[in-house]
């Protein structure tokens, strides 16, 4: 209903792989420290909208707070991939240019954002990402 608060949900991707919060979790499930040998920490942000709200209150997407708001997402996503987070962004018939750019500049890279159409397609994209997560080798 175009509401979506994505700059709180990178946030929130952040927290998960941050060793900074490992005391808000189980011990078993806490996240390690970055740099951990044989880790690999990857975030994976989906949106069908705009980041256009931001505590409880949505601005709509064509003005300065959708802009301000996307900014803060980026400048989020800027942080978890100078700690060596992978990010990929998952944009689901995303209907204007401050959503996809968005997505696109908190990816790791071009390779790391997919703009999809239809379920097909986002069928296609996470199983893009999980292979790209844990890549199979074949060996004798």
């Amino acid at each position: 209903e175009g509401t979506t608060a994505g700059a709180l949900g990178t946030a929130w991707a952040w927290y998960l792989l941050s060793p900074e919060w490992a005391g808000m979790f189980p011990a078993d499930g806490a996240p390690q420290p970055y740099g951990t040998s044989k880790l690999k920490k990857i975030a994976v942000l989906m949106t069908d909208g705009t980041y256009n709200t931001q505590f409880g209150t949505s601005y709509g997407d064509g003005g300065s707070d959708a802009r301000r708001i996307s900014a803060d997402a980026v400048a989020l996503c800027a942080g978890m991939k100078a700690k060596g987070i992978e990010v990929y962004t998952v944009g689901f018939k995303l209907d204007n240019n401050l959503a996809r750019d968005t997505l696109r500049q908190c990816a790791t890279d071009q390779s790391h954002a997919f703009l999809v159409e239809d379920g097909e397609q986002l069928a296609a994209a996470f199983r893009e990402v999980a292979y790209r997560a844990v890549p199979l080798h074949l060996s004798r």
